[in-house]
């Protein structure tokens, strides 16, 4: 694009939202047709707009865009890029796959602004993310189709961001990485880190950084309706039933026609989800559930090796997960750290104490199996616990000799119904593990029989997903149990909750 260029054109909100977010990490996820990479491209162009004026008034940015194949790189992305900008001698370098242009950006009060864009194009193929993109001083990294790369190239990507332009050509105002991707299979990192937005920080880590960088600070998730949606966008560039052929051509493939047309989550890979009722839509709150303190704060615990504990809340029939309190080991996203029910037993207090000084503890749902188990060093866990959350009850969370049958039916039982018209179970989006348990993790397994067919398994295939998820049932079947009396409170708790003020019931100071 020689001379000058416009900012391209408007296809729709949503894209047109993803363009105008400038937080530090920003995803469009959207069907086939949807105008991802046109929208990645115009942001491209934007981003040199967020930049300082050299002393030659030129605007600077330096971005890479990573594919996962060359093949994949000539026939999308650059073929694509060279239709906003079209290819000459003199802003190509095929040999080197870098692309150079400077020309001026008309604003829409009429006036123009000099800007400098080079774009560096690599592809993954079998190197390691370190090597491709190892002395690279960029403003921001484009991953062009995210959910077919590997999460090690955000990782050794981002910190090569916000070192380009120099200070003396104004300085780095803005750096960021964008992603596009069509709807993932659930179990792909990118449904975890850009859907769920799923940043590893805490909630004081996150406060501290957002306090630091300001509102750029962040994961921004930008979703596209359906193609066969009314607000499908980019329709007018699309050819007449464009979609509805689509449709019709993955008509024998399910996951396809979810993923690609209705711009919905694919299944899992290795096996059929134990709670296909779940839907994150409905199931997942927008925001961060908070503490509601007119009520008392239960949990659920299934202890073993690889423990878990849920606080929840049981108002007007609806569960309510707050939280979740799981140990993964550090640089495993799959695999929970082993602690023994001493260990298990403090951390969730001192947690319970920084999150929950205030609130009337209620009820401790446990597996059964705790009453009668030990673990290699011969300790009892309820008695950790009963030492430490001196202000609970405990209750046992299953029956029936604690088959499993009863706490799914619970569980799916809460999924399908809707008290007063809403959900009978919803989880506070900080419950990463727990929604990737929902979602993927937590799973029937698929045996593969002589003759080429398959079955799945009876039960729930044992993992780390399986035990915050037990937790979860033990909470459903004992809310059942005893739900006439779970929010009883102390009769001081009671006298404090007709003042405004809930004290928690005897636990503040335990163990200290």
């Amino acid at each position: 694009m020689s001379g000058e260029a416009s900012l391209m054109g408007f296809v729709g909100p949503r894209a047109e939202g993803f363009v105008n977010d400038w937080r530090f990490i920003t995803g469009i996820m959207g069907p086939y047709g949807s105008a991802k990479t046109t929208s990645c491209i115009r942001k491209i162009v934007a981003s040199a707009l967020m930049q300082n004026p050299g002393p030659d008034g030129v605007r600077r940015v330096r971005w890479c865009v990573v594919r996962d194949t060359y093949a994949q790189l000539e026939t999308n992305v650059l073929k694509s890029w060279f239709t906003w900008f079209p290819q000459t001698k003199a802003n190509w370098n095929g040999n080197r796959n870098e692309f150079f242009e400077e020309f001026d950006v008309m604003l829409p009060d009429g006036k123009a602004a000099r800007v400098s864009i080079e774009v560096i194009f690599r592809a993954m193929g079998d190197r390691k993310a370190e090597d491709v993109l190892k002395g690279l001083e960029l403003t921001g990294l484009w991953l062009n189709e995210t959910d077919t790369l590997d999460m090690n190239v955000f990782l050794f990507g981002w910190p090569r961001t916000g070192r380009f332009p120099s200070a003396k050509n104004g300085g780095c105002q803005w750096r960021g990485v964008i992603c596009d991707f069509n709807a993932p299979d659930i179990d792909n990192w990118t449904y975890d880190f850009l859907v769920l937005e799923n940043d590893g920080l805490s909630d004081e880590q996150r406060e501290h950084l957002r306090g630091v960088l300001g509102p750029r600070f962040g994961i921004g998730f930008h979703e596209q309706p359906g193609g066969l949606e009314p607000d499908a966008e980019n329709i007018h560039n699309l050819p007449p039933g464009y979609y509805e052929g689509l449709a019709m051509a993955f008509a024998s493939k399910p996951n396809h026609l979810r993923r690609f047309v209705h711009n919905k989550f694919g299944a899992v890979s290795d096996g059929q989800p134990v709670f296909p009722e779940f839907n994150p839509d409905i199931h997942v709150a927008k925001e961060r559930i908070r503490l509601d303190p007119r009520y008392p704060l239960q949990s659920c615990l299934d202890g073993g090796r690889t423990p878990a504990l849920i606080p929840f809340q049981f108002i007007e029939n609806q569960m309510r997960l707050l939280d979740e309190i799981v140990i993964w080991n550090p640089g495993k996203s799959d695999e929970l750290q082993r602690l023994g029910p001493k260990a298990f037993a403090e951390l969730c207090w001192e947690h319970f104490a920084q999150h929950y000084p205030t609130a009337q503890l209620g009820t401790m749902f446990y597996d059964p199996a705790i009453d009668f188990g030990q673990d290699d060093e011969e300790e009892d866990w309820l008695r950790f616990f009963r030492k430490l959350f001196k202000g609970a009850k405990f209750r046992p969370g299953g029956r029936d000799g604690n088959r499993i049958e009863p706490r799914l039916e619970s569980v799916r039982g809460r999924l399908t119904n809707a008290p007063g018209g809403r959900p009978g179970l919803i989880v506070s989006p900080n419950c990463h593990t727990v929604i990737r348990g929902f979602t993927s993790g937590y799973v029937y397994e698929r045996i593969k029989l002589s003759n080429g067919s398959g079955r799945f398994r009876e039960k729930p295939i044992k993992n780390d997903f399986s035990h915050p998820m037990d937790a979860v049932q033990y909470g459903s079947l004992g809310c059942e149990t005893v739900a006439d009396i779970l929010n009883d409170l102390t009769g001081r708790a009671r006298a404090q909750q007709a003042r405004g003020k809930v004290k928690h019931g005897g636990y503040a100071g335990a163990g200290r």
